[in-house]
């Protein structure tokens, strides 16, 4: 009986131990995903940023992009006007042209 009791003391020391291990063991996993929380929401933010300064970047360049087509059409057209202007008979023969072209075409859907 005494060697039952021995045996039944000891068997609660290791299950009083085996609770303390898995109890630290669960606080140990819950901190790990309290520093994964934590490193999931720094790269979040790094992302996030990254991103800001992709889409500013790529602003800049829509932004020069469109002066330069701005810049180019608006030489275009000063170019055509004056070209109008210099040779008004030929500026005609072309619009005489280009519409009866355009006219045919469409006459034939």
């Amino acid at each position: 009986m005494a060697q039952s009791m021995q045996q039944s003391t000891r068997a609660q020391r290791r299950n009083g131990a085996m609770r303390h291990n898995v109890r630290a063991r669960a606080n140990d996993v819950l901190d790990d995903f309290a520093e994964l929380s934590k490193d999931v929401s720094r790269l979040a933010d790094a992302a996030g940023k990254a991103a800001r300064a992709e889409v500013t970047t790529a602003g800049k360049r829509v932004q020069g992009i469109r002066e330069t087509l701005s810049v180019r059409a608006r030489d275009g057209a000063t170019y055509a006007v004056e070209q109008v202007r210099e040779r008004p008979g030929t500026a005609l023969g072309v619009s005489l042209g280009a519409g009866v072209l355009l006219g045919l075409l469409l006459a034939r859907r």
